[in-house]
């Protein structure tokens, strides 16, 4: 009956050892994400003020299979190219002149003018069959959306205005984080709503 006794509180006692590490290695890996989120937005903002606009995703609605989730990587294959200067071919622009991503930056005057977010840490950047992207610190790529400039008439002129597919008018820019029962949830419902996103690291 004593052996019992013993082994139970074994098995507690290593049940809540189990349960405070992984809570340490979330939360550990939640602030990760976050001094990830800002480093971006502080990149985004350098590649306003160089190219007076916001980068946008050539193909953003594409996706792959992370430890069995799908998630959107359009975006953060194009943030990877934006923010390091590596390749522009994953990026919106009217006539790209860097190519394809290398893993790594050339000397070149071109390439390196184009680094928004220097001393870019390691771990933020992964190799995938579908290219380089920016992953959170869960390894999970980052979401990225712009609002889509269409024209429309208005009082008989075209006047071109923005869609409201972002939560913001400048870009949203978001990690699903810890969640992993939301990792295809791309919509403005979704994003707006406080229940779907309530795990998420965003910029709203």
């Amino acid at each position: 009956m004593e052996l019992l006794v013993v082994i139970a509180i074994i098995a507690l006692l290593a049940s809540l050892t189990l349960m405070g590490f992984r809570h340490a290695q979330t939360t550990a890996m939640r602030n990760r994400t976050t001094a990830f989120h800002r480093s971006i937005m502080s990149g985004l903002e350098n590649y306003h003020s160089e190219f007076g606009e916001y980068p946008k995703p050539k193909k953003a609605a594409q996706t792959a299979v992370f430890t069995g989730k799908t998630y959107n990587v359009g975006g953060s294959l194009m943030l990877y190219q934006a923010m390091s200067g590596d390749g522009d071919t994953e990026i919106d622009v009217a006539a790209g002149t860097l190519g394809a991503s290398t893993g790594g930056l050339t000397s070149t005057e071109a390439a390196l003018s184009h680094v928004m977010y220097k001393e870019m840490p390691k771990e933020l950047v992964r190799r995938d069959p579908v290219g380089y992207l920016l992953v959170d610190g869960f390894g999970h790529p980052f979401q990225y959306a712009v609002p889509n400039p269409t024209t429309k008439a208005h009082y008989g002129a075209n006047t071109t205005v923005a869609n409201t597919d972002t939560v913001n008018s400048t870009y949203d820019l978001w990690s699903y984080g810890d969640d992993d029962t939301n990792t295809n949830q791309t919509s403005l419902d979704a994003r707006k709503s406080d229940i779907i996103s309530a795990k998420w690291i965003k910029n709203w």
